[in-house]
């Protein structure tokens, strides 16, 4: 499954945060897609991209990802256009 025909993307307006819906996607698939970007081996964006986040955050639902920093919606969609990932 490529991430870019399921990730849905939503900002909080009351917050630093924009939200990462990744639907039918198993828990670990996206703890590991976590994982990878919080280690700083994310393929997904360049390093001015990477360098605006603070954090990735897996939700206890296990089917959102949080990310923190001074990124917007329409930047993170645009990233993950272009970026061709099997999940």
């Amino acid at each position: 499954m490529d991430i870019r025909d399921v990730a849905k993307i939503k900002a909080d307006k009351t917050s630093d945060k924009v939200i990462v819906e990744l639907p039918g996607v198993n828990k670990e698939a996206v703890q590991d897609l976590v994982n990878e970007c919080s280690g700083g081996s994310c393929s997904c964006g360049d390093e001015e991209f990477l360098a605006n986040i603070d954090s990735f955050t897996l939700l206890e639902d296990g089917q959102h990802i949080e990310i923190r920093g001074q990124v917007t919606a329409d930047e993170v969609a645009k990233t993950l256009k272009d970026w061709k990932k099997e999940i």
